[in-house]
C-alpha cells in the first residue's frame, strides 16, 4: 500500500493522464482493483488465489508475473 502523500513527482505523473487513466493508475497503486486479492478482502469472492497460477492474485502478480503479459514485459 502506497501511503506516501502526493508530491511533485506524483503530480507530474498524473498531470498528462486522462481522468480514466488517472483512476486506473490510482487503483493499481492502492491495490483497490478488481483482482482476487482485493475482492477476497472485501468478501466478494471465496479465494484470493489466481485461477491460473494458484498464487494470490495481486497487482504485482498480475503485472509482473502473469504469463499473459510476458511479451509486454520483455519489451520493457
Amino acid at each position: 500500500l502506497d501511503t506516501t502523500p502526493p508530491g511533485p513527482k506524483v503530480e507530474r505523473m498524473f498531470k498528462p493522464l486522462s481522468r480514466a487513466d488517472a483512476s486506473t493508475l490510482t487503483q493499481l497503486r492502492t491495490s483497490h482493483v478488481g483482482l482476487n486479492a482485493h475482492l477476497y478482502r472485501t468478501r466478494t469472492i471465496d479465494s484470493p488465489l489466481c485461477r491460473r497460477c494458484g498464487v494470490p492474485e495481486t497487482v504485482t502478480h498480475f503485472i509482473m508475473s502473469w504469463r499473459r503479459y510476458s511479451t509486454e514485459r520483455a519489451a520493457l
